[in-house]
């Protein structure tokens, strides 16, 4: 059977660009918006410069979605859990290194490269991923393309069609790992509008075999957690590898090993969640490790003397009605808040997650985890340790 390399240039500045794009979060600050999680437009316009493959037509004052690549890195970062989101000093959120980068940089180049192509296909929300103001990167749409591209031969100009139209970003990120090459239409009418349109791709070899791989073994519906997650599921374990099916492709002993996962195990511990509606209004929540969220939901609820009548979401990624969610029992779709106990989650110190509560008026709370410490006492109730503030009224008179 016949093995391939990823010598080629195309990779080689992929692996590059993004060792550099770690390397520049492992020694600055790098801070990003609350609502969006993007880097700052000053921080990117620096990070470009040390790119292989750099950004044209940029300013200082361009955001995040005008760097398609760095977009992407950005994402395979944070979904690979290579850095986590972590507050700071003055209620910033920053991108701080975890220690799987560690292990990461222990992997040789091939090991690298089908980490991160198996971080997209499990990891990443495509949706998030998009930057192109009319974008289509949707699942159906990715698993289309694949489903397309596993079809045709290797080496052949391919010429536009309806496909490249509305599967055009995750075209130009398959091109990023050297997949597929692809040339763009240059569109010099609207320049306002962020855009990207193929004119014609090529796949590689490897290419090739990877699209039939992930095509036939790797169905993106079953494999892509936030997917999953959309749907009602959030206990996702995989009975194989993602990797293994990929090491026939390269020489013997090149594609051993890849960053593991962690299964769905209580990890015991006493939680301390510190809830803000503002700096001055908040309350400080400790609860056992078998206490649900649906349990928080109502202890927030009391500590903030509301009146428990509305339906609620628990938004883990901090940002409003994005599908990674726990919502409440009486909602249409899950996973639900009364499934899940807050020890099996994966949480961590600082982390911050956004409860919305009332979907009509969107009373909005920040919950950080505000401290996890080791223990084996399990508290019988959740205790509202500490408060600061008056808490408003749910229901203000205005007259």
């Amino acid at each position: 059977m016949e093995v391939y390399s990823i010598d080629n240039q195309v990779i080689k500045m992929f692996l590059e660009d993004f060792n550099t794009f770690i390397d520049y979060l492992n020694s600055n600050i790098v801070t990003i918006s609350k609502t969006k999680k993007h880097i700052s437009p000053k921080l990117l316009y620096g990070i470009n410069e040390l790119m292989y493959v750099k950004q044209d037509n940029i300013t200082e004052r361009s955001t995040q979605l005008s760097y398609p690549r760095l977009h992407f890195l950005c994402n395979l970062a944070v979904s690979g859990k290579l850095v986590k989101e972590e507050n700071i000093k003055s209620n910033k959120i920053a991108l701080i290194p975890t220690e799987r980068q560690q292990m990461f940089n222990k992997l040789n180049n091939i090991e690298k490269y089908i980490f991160l192509l198996e971080t997209l296909w499990i990891d990443c929300d495509f949706e998030k991923m998009q930057y192109q103001t009319y974008d289509w990167m949707k699942i159906y749409t990715v698993k289309r393309i694949v489903r397309y591209l596993s079809g045709e031969k290797a080496n052949e100009i391919i010429y536009f069609n309806e496909q490249f139209s509305i599967g055009s970003t995750i075209l130009l990120y398959f091109s990023y790992f050297g997949l597929i090459d692809v040339k763009e239409y240059k569109n010099e009418e609207d320049k306002s509008v962020r855009s990207f349109t193929p004119s014609e791709i090529v796949i590689s070899d490897l290419g090739l075999k990877v699209f039939k791989v992930i095509d036939r073994e790797r169905d993106i519906e079953k494999w892509n957690i936030p997917f999953k997650k959309q749907c009602g599921e959030w206990k996702i374990d995989f009975n194989q590898e993602f990797f293994e099916l990929f090491k026939s492709l390269f020489e013997k002993g090149e594609l051993e090993k890849t960053l593991p996962r962690g299964k769905h195990e209580l990890k015991e511990g006493i939680y301390t969640f510190k809830v803000s509606l503002n700096r001055n209004t908040w309350a400080k929540i400790k609860m056992s490790a078998n206490h649900t969220l649906n349990d928080l939901h109502n202890y927030i609820q009391d500590a903030f003397a509301f009146d428990n009548d509305h339906m609620y979401s628990f938004f883990m990624d901090g940002r409003a009605w994005s599908h990674d969610k726990f919502t409440c029992p009486m909602d249409n779709e899950g996973p639900y808040a009364d499934e899940v106990m807050i020890g099996e989650i994966g949480l961590y110190k600082k982390q911050r997650i956004l409860y919305l509560f009332d979907f009509g008026d969107e009373w909005r709370f920040d919950v950080e985890v505000f401290d996890i410490e080791d223990s084996n006492i399990k508290l019988l109730r959740p205790q509202i340790a500490e408060r600061k503030g008056e808490p408003p009224e749910q229901y203000p008179c205005f007259w």
